[in-house]
C-alpha cells in the first residue's frame, strides 16, 4: 500500500491510515537510500524478556495457568510469600 501524508505545521504525520488499529508503537528506520520504514514493535522490560528468554519458566508459568484454570489452586493467608521468602534468605 502506498499513501501519500502531509506534514503538519509541527512537521508531525499522522499514520492513522496505514497503520492497524492495534499497533501501539513502531520502530523509525531511516535507510541509506532515505526509505523511512516503519516496523511495529512490542516493548519489554528487561525482566519481561528474562522469563520469556527462559523456555522452563515460560512452560512453569503455562503450567501454572492451566492449573488455576482446572480449579487446582492453593489459597494462602496474606503475609504467607513474605515469610516464605525471609525464610530462604535465612537459609
Amino acid at each position: 500500500m502506498a499513501v501519500e501524508l502531509e506534514v503538519d505545521e509541527r512537521q508531525r504525520v499522522s499514520l492513522r491510515k496505514v497503520i492497524g488499529k492495534d499497533v501501539k508503537r513502531v520502530r523509525v528506520e531511516e535507510l541509506a537510500d532515505g526509505v523511512i520504514m516503519l516496523t511495529p514493535v512490542i516493548s519489554l522490560s528487561e525482566r519481561e524478556f528474562s522469563v520469556l528468554a527462559n523456555p522452563e519458566r515460560v512452560a512453569s508459568i503455562k503450567a501454572g495457568i492451566l492449573e488455576a484454570k482446572e480449579g487446582r489452586i492453593v489459597r494462602h493467608e496474606p503475609g504467607h510469600w513474605e515469610a516464605t521468602l525471609k525464610a530462604l534468605e535465612e537459609e
